[in-house]
């Protein structure tokens, strides 16, 4: 461990700041303390204060200097000792080294949301993997939304959550502000504990750090609901297809954009980055962003004939924000899609009709969703794709192999397949045998 002082601005001719950097197993951090010193009192070799008697107080001023010094190594002795030997992260050493300067050299111990931002910059930075991949800018993005929840939770509750107190009373008390004051849904709540679940056993499993051990019990729970979503089968696809939208260039790219995801399976984020060199003999090869696995999907003639109308390539896609605006306007040229349709969701813990938000000349006006083009987005595409894949009789793993599904529960719970839609493949099923029965390829019975 090597601790050295260093003036930040050594030219200056009024008193600057004096920094402290920090190397240990690998790791180097600046850390910039509470003394100032004018620079020609400097003395860069002993990185101490001159002996000068411009300067009297600089015994006093040196031993400031060794005193800190002391604190930033007896913080690291003692973190290495309560952690099995780990040694603490530049961003969780920061915040140690400050509570233990302000409280004149007392260590105090590591809180929650302190080691919540380590955390996050461990995840943004790669030092935290998962399953040995880094994690995706969408994951960072949903820990910085739920950090942001507990932080306006402490407000409200006038508490604060630390690893002790976030126990089964913190559980309930936390997703019934969600519900009931922030009115979020059973879904978004859901993911919100899925997170904090994951910081604590981060901090558990990987710093032995003493948490509350009821997040691991059975009711504190990742509370969740089947989500009330569409698809668009085939015949809504090819209406949608049809359009004459000659007139209408910008709706004629989103439409054509749109149709490659429902027959590719793409999320947004791959299908606005595919270009044409992830295409070669029919099939389209390329690694998902959110799970850095690698995907093969043959080209669909739908593809081809699109890609052809843009000389090989595709209509350059735009946010997915303005992509789903675009496919309200869209949606809404399609006659099938002008049907009424039951969707619900759970929100403020009341069951109710969904709800879109509509900008207006007066501002903002909430309508009660009534038809199917209202509900069109570009995740409807990746859907409509799993779904028409499974009615057509394609076999699930093979889905499974381009959607990223892990389990065959959780792939059927992501189709939209009604009952009637199982009947009937029942049915066909049925007629098919009885065609080969006739063909004679069934199954010969033997007289005993």
């Amino acid at each position: 461990m090597e601790v050295s002082f260093y003036l930040k601005r050594p030219k200056a001719t009024i008193q600057t700041v004096i920094f402290a950097r920090v190397c240990y197993e690998g790791y180097k951090m600046k850390f910039y303390t509470p003394e100032n010193i004018l620079p020609k009192h400097w003395n860069s070799a002993t990185q101490r204060a001159k002996e000068s008697k411009k300067f009297i107080e600089y015994p006093e001023f040196n031993t400031r200097l060794d005193a800190i010094e002391a604190i930033i190594r007896n913080t690291i002795r003692k973190y290495v000792n309560d952690h099995e030997n780990k040694y603490p992260t530049p961003e969780i050493l920061k915040p140690l080294l400050d509570a233990a300067i302000r409280q004149g050299g007392k260590v105090d111990k590591l809180t929650f949301m302190q080691f919540y931002d380590d955390f996050i910059k461990r995840s943004e930075t790669g030092l935290r993997l998962v399953d040995g991949k880094p994690i995706t800018q969408g994951t960072i993005k949903s820990y910085y939304t739920t950090k942001k929840c507990i932080e306006n939770y402490q407000v409200h509750a006038k508490t604060k959550v630390d690893f002790e107190n976030i126990d089964m009373a913190f559980y309930t008390e936390f997703t019934k502000y969600l519900t009931l004051t922030v009115k979020q849904s059973t879904n978004y709540i859901g993911k919100h504990i899925k997170v904090i679940k994951t910081v604590l056993r981060d901090a558990k499993d990987n710093f032995k750090i003493p948490v509350n051990e009821d997040f691991t019990a059975r009711n504190f729970k990742t509370i969740k609901e089947e989500a009330d979503t569409i698809y668009l089968p085939e015949h809504e696809l090819k209406e949608m297809a049809g359009l004459d939208l000659s007139g209408n260039q910008r709706l004629d790219k989103v439409r054509d954009l749109f149709l490659v995801g429902c027959y590719t399976g793409l999320r947004f984020s791959d299908l606005s980055a595919l270009s044409p060199d992830q295409i070669h003999n029919g099939m389209i090869t390329i690694t998902q962003i959110k799970t850095a696995s690698k995907v093969v999907i043959p080209v669909h003639d739908m593809v081809s004939e699109i890609m052809n109308k843009y000389s090989g390539s595709l209509p350059k896609a735009i946010s997915n924000q303005k992509m789903n605006a675009a496919l309200k306007d869209l949606a809404q040229l399609v006659p099938s899609l002008k049907k009424k349709i039951s969707s619900k969701i759970t929100k403020g813990g009341v069951l109710k009709n969904k709800v879109i938000t509509q900008s207006t000349k007066d501002g903002l006006q909430k309508t009660e969703v009534s038809e199917k083009w209202q509900v069109v987005t570009t995740h409807t595409a990746r859907r409509s794709f799993a779904t028409n894949q499974y009615l057509n009789g394609v076999p699930t793993l093979s889905i499974m192999a381009i959607t990223g599904h892990k389990s065959e529960s959780a792939f059927m719970k992501y189709i939209k397949v009604t009952n009637e839609d199982q009947a009937k493949i029942l049915k066909g099923i049925w007629n098919e045998q009885k065609v080969k029965e006739v063909k004679g390829e069934g199954v010969k019975r033997i007289a005993i």
